[in-house]
This record gives structure tokens, C-alpha cells and sequence, in this order.
């Protein structure tokens, strides 16, 4: 624990340190990310448990008439998500089923100076073939920081495909260099896995690029300087949850649960760019996703280096 701890304290460190030096500008069009969230660093270890995910962008080229700026990214992931009681082997008490997935999103997405859109396709497979449990259960034994969750009762495998329509809308109320910007910030998902309906709310602190540009959105184009935090809320309105419930085509999974009609979720994040270089770091509130759950909490960290 200790050493997560002094880990985070000089991924801040460092990037405020860097945040010092000057670079040339350039336009970098492409990155390599890799980003992992933990619920274990702050001191839980249920629900959504861990992910894994390494991703690649490229800018695109656009014609001499077109005023947006395009981007497609493909993200490769593995999430693991367990109920609370990971050392019982009476699935009648669980609060939610364990549930590994492991799939690609595909995202193209286009921006203005104040304004996104982004569409998602997301294929993958839950289940025991995703690897999540096995990883999971290895890790433990690994690091043998606490007792590996049994994985009892785990949904069947099962394919699933999404679709996913995000806008993001912003208003500057301050400039640069300490910039104040609010953001609209609306999402859709379709598909096997997730049907669900979300808008939620930033505010964002500090030195930060529009939003064609900005590590806020993951975007490219700039490698000018931003370091900033934002405050976000959102309210998700559930029609369905996969991981939760199975598979919306039929799931014959030992152990299904019925999700909570609405989820509320908080977060703050800090992020910094220096030249090629992309620090982001934030944590995350979600309260409960079954009748039987409580609120949950997780840390996210990730590096992104652009060529």
C-alpha cells in the first residue's frame, strides 16, 4: 500500500516538475496509452474490481473544405468485476455475479473548437474465456496482497456487441491560464452489453487546450501545455447491464441479478500534458449498480506517449 501510495505521489509530482519546461509546438498524429483503474488502492476490492487497457490514436486527414478535425482511436481492454463476498462460495448472498470482459473499441470521433461527437463500437466476450478471472486469481497469487476471489458462480461466456454515441458541448467562462469551462456532456450506449442513456456535467480548472485538441477528450492535434482538474457528475439511466444481467439475446448463467434502474457517479481528475508526453490520474464514485450493492469507489491512472 505504501508503495502505491509514494507511486501516485510522484506521478503528480513529476508531471507538475515537467510542466516547468518549454517545447516547440508540433502536431503529433498518433499515440500509444496505457491505463489501468484499481478500486484496491483506495482501500476496496468488489465490484469493479480492475482494468487493463492499452490504446492507439491516430489524427486523420481531412479535405481542404472540412472545418472538423477527426480522430480514430482502438482501445484493447480487460475488466474484471466481482460481488463483495469474494470468499464465500454461497452465491444466494452475492450482491452481483462475477464478470470478466475482454473486448476492442473502435471510436472515431469528431471535433470543433467547442464541440465533439464520438461513436463506439465495442466487441468482446464475457465470461470465463475473456482470461479477467484467471488473470485476477494469478495476480493475487502473485502479489499476495489478500486472498484471490474464488470466482464462484461466473457468467457463461457470451459475445457482445455495443454501439455508443457520446456529444460533448462546451462553454468557456474563463481563458487561459487559469481556465474555467463547463461541459455538457451526454452519452448513449446500444448493444447486448449496455443500453443505457447518461448525461453528465464537468467543470474544468486550469490550463487546458479547446476541445479538437485537449487530453480532456484524448484528443491530438497540439502538444501545447495543459494541466488542469475537472469535476464531473453524471446520472445513468439503466435499461440494461449485461454484466449484471447477462447477455440481452439470453444468458443461462448460473448466477444473474437484476441492475438498479439509475446510477449516480462523481469524479475528479487531474490531467497534464507536456510536450509528448499525456499524465492523467482520477478518482471515481458510483453508487450502487444492484438492490443489493453498495456505492463504490476506484482510482485510474494512465500514461500516453505521442509520435
Amino acid at each position: 500500500m505504501l508503495r502505491l501510495l509514494v507511486f501516485v505521489w510522484f506521478f503528480i509530482g513529476g508531471a507538475v516538475l515537467f510542466s516547468q519546461r518549454t517545447y516547440e509546438p508540433a502536431v503529433y498524429t498518433r499515440q500509444l496509452e496505457l491505463s489501468h483503474d484499481n478500486d484496491f488502492i483506495l482501500l476496496t476490492d468488489r465490484y469493479y474490481s480492475s482494468g487493463l487497457f492499452l490504446t492507439y490514436r491516430t489524427l486523420l486527414k481531412k479535405g481542404a473544405s472540412d472545418k472538423r478535425d477527426h480522430q480514430l482511436n482502438f482501445k484493447l481492454g480487460q475488466e474484471v468485476y466481482t460481488p463483495s463476498q469474494t470468499q464465500s462460495t454461497d452465491t444466494n448472498i452475492f450482491d452481483r455475479p462475477y464478470a470478466g470482459f475482454s473486448g476492442l473499441r473502435t471510436t472515431w470521433s469528431s471535433a470543433k473548437k467547442n464541440s465533439l461527437y464520438n461513436t463506439t463500437v465495442l466487441l468482446g466476450i464475457a465470461g470465463l474465456n475473456s482470461g479477467a478471472g484467471g488473470f485476477q486469481r494469478w495476480f493475487h497469487r502473485v502479489v499476495a496482497i489478500s486472498d484471490s476471489p474464488l470466482w464462484i458462480g461466473e457468467l457463461n461466456d457470451s459475445f457482445h456487441f455495443n454501439l455508443n454515441f457520446r456529444y460533448v458541448k462546451e462553454w468557456v467562462i474563463a481563458a487561459n491560464p487559469f481556465g474555467v469551462r463547463l461541459a455538457f456532456d451526454p452519452e448513449v450506449a446500444l448493444g447486448t452489453r449496455d443500453i443505457f442513456f447518461e448525461p453528465r456535467l464537468g467543470l474544468h480548472f486550469g490550463r487546458r487546450n479547446d476541445v479538437s485538441q485537449s487530453i480532456a477528450y484524448n484528443r491530438l492535434g497540439s502538444n501545447a501545455r495543459e494541466i488542469y482538474f475537472s469535476l464531473n457528475a453524471g446520472y445513468r439511466f439503466v435499461l440494461h447491464n449485461g454484466l449484471i444481467e447477462g447477455n440481452l439475446l439470453g444468458d443461462t448463467s448460473p448466477l444473474l441479478k437484476d441492475p438498479e434502474n439509475s446510477v449516480l457517479s462523481f469524479g475528479f481528475n487531474f490531467n497534464h500534458r507536456f510536450d509528448r508526453n499525456d499524465f492523467k490520474i482520477g478518482v471515481h464514485y458510483n453508487s450502487p449498480e444492484t438492490p443489493e450493492a453498495r456505492s463504490h469507489k476506484f482510482l485510474s491512472l494512465g500514461y500516453g506517449y505521442a509520435f
